[in-house]
């Protein structure tokens, strides 16, 4: 199942989802570039590298992440690593669950540290695949055949098992579904993003391994959860740090 995708204003998404919509505009300041003079000085963006700082020295991540959460999934599964990358808004781990000489299959899972929301993706069949570059010619880049976004098929389980853990360790955090990585915020920028990267709704909360494109199908619910996210807008909810 493929999706392209769809351009949205920040205030078509406060309609339905005005808790995330509200924590987007308190971060990020909307119509802005990295270009500007004033985006860095924005109120949001300097809260933001503050939250990012403070998770990002070594003994709080180490508290918070490595042995206040990495340790408990060892417990179930022995093949796991932390993938935070640094100057980014969450905090991130990956468990393999194949690997052969030709391709790896991995759960990555991803809790921001804006917001309390978290999300889970099985990324399938990851490959290396020959592209042809019009300026360095034909090279080697890692591709993805399918991403499973929900609890479905062969990893139903550990799909579960590793959304159970978080929801236990943060209290009231809400599941993001992929449906909000195929929506991109218009005139929305981020620090942690390349030049020119449209960024989507998860792009706010997230920075991914993976990015969607048309070779890559989606299996699964792309909606999992969002009844959730809808109640908590429409109670006026707003839990954003």
């Amino acid at each position: 199942m493929n999706k392209k995708f769809v351009n949205i204003n920040i205030e078509d998404l406060s309609e339905n989802f005005s808790e995330i919509s509200n924590c987007i505009k308190k971060y990020y300041p909307i119509g802005l570039t990295r270009e500007d003079e004033n985006y860095f000085s924005y109120s949001g963006i300097v809260a933001l590298n503050e939250i990012i700082n403070k998770y990002s020295e070594e003994d709080y991540y180490e508290k918070e992440w490595n042995r206040g959460f990495l340790e408990k999934l060892k417990l179930d599964f022995h093949d796991i690593a932390g993938t935070t990358a640094g100057l980014v808004p969450n905090f991130s781990g990956v468990i393999r669950l194949k690997n052969t000489l030709e391709s790896r299959t991995e759960l990555h899972f991803y809790k921001s540290l804006i917001g309390n929301y978290f999300t889970i993706e099985v990324l399938e069949n990851i490959h290396l695949k020959e592209i042809s570059h019009p300026v360095f010619g034909k090279r080697k880049t890692w591709a993805i055949e399918n991403i499973i976004v929900s609890p479905v098929g062969e990893y139903e389980e550990v799909f579960l098992k590793v959304y159970q853990l978080i929801t236990k360790k943060y209290k009231g955090v809400k599941f993001l579904p992929y449906v909000f990585d195929l929506y991109r915020i218009t005139n929305l920028d981020v620090p942690y993003k390349s030049n020119n990267e449209e960024v989507t709704i998860a792009g706010a909360f997230f920075q991914k391994f993976s990015s969607y494109d048309k070779s890559i199908t989606i299996i699964g619910d792309i909606n999992y959860e969002i009844d959730r996210l809808k109640k908590d807008s429409d109670n006026n909810q707003n839990d954003c740090k």
